[in-house]
């Protein structure tokens, strides 16, 4: 009978012993990890654009040649108005997004949002005016000097701009979770919400 006893005990600790050594596997905890990697497998991994839009800007400009401390030199003053055309994309690199799973639910974090190329065409940079001073007229270094200005002060309007890179972000959760949504094991299945890095 002792022996009996022994026995039940044993093999009742062994049950117990395995069962919390098991613990760490637990289909839930598994289940998630799988998860999580899927749909961080499904997501972009290099640079991922979420808005692209393209503009047509008009740009004035002026000038005049300067002899310190005398000010500005008599007939050098220069006017000119010219417009240009360019192409920007919004997005972010796809290598720094984080998935969590916690049951039902799957939390995407999101990298900051910011300008991932800013092309000008300098083929449509068009002079529709223009006044020169006798001593001071526009030539090709003028040109660039203006297009790459002009370029530089775009982008820090788009980056001022939080209505534009709000309508990126809809536009990222929108493609993001029509796609997450598709997946066969998470379709109809899982709830999935988006946080941004600002």
């Amino acid at each position: 009978m002792k022996y009996f006893i022994a026995m039940v005990i044993l093999v009742l600790g062994l049950g117990a012993g395995f069962y919390a050594g098991s613990g760490f596997n637990m289909p839930g905890k598994d289940s998630s990890l799988h998860i999580a990697s899927t749909v961080k497998e499904i997501l972009p991994i290099s640079e991922y654009a979420c808005l692209v839009f393209h503009y047509s800007d008009v740009i004035t400009h002026s000038d005049s040649l300067k002899l310190s401390p005398f000010g500005t030199i008599p007939f050098t003053e220069k006017k000119a108005i010219y417009t240009i055309d360019g192409t920007v994309k919004l997005g972010f690199s796809g290598s720094d997004i984080v998935v969590e799973s916690f049951g039902n639910n799957i939390l995407v974090y999101l990298p900051k949002i910011r300008i991932l190329s800013h092309e000008i065409y300098p083929e449509t940079f068009n002079l529709y005016d223009e006044r020169t001073g006798l001593f001071n007229r526009y030539g090709l270094k003028d040109a660039n000097e203006i297009q790459m200005a002009h370029k530089t002060e775009r982008e820090n309007r788009i980056n001022e701009d939080a209505g534009l890179f709000a309508q990126a972000r809809e536009s990222a959760e929108q493609s993001l979770k029509s796609l997450l949504e598709n997946i066969p094991e998470l379709k109809n299945k899982h709830r999935i919400s988006f946080r941004w890095e600002y």
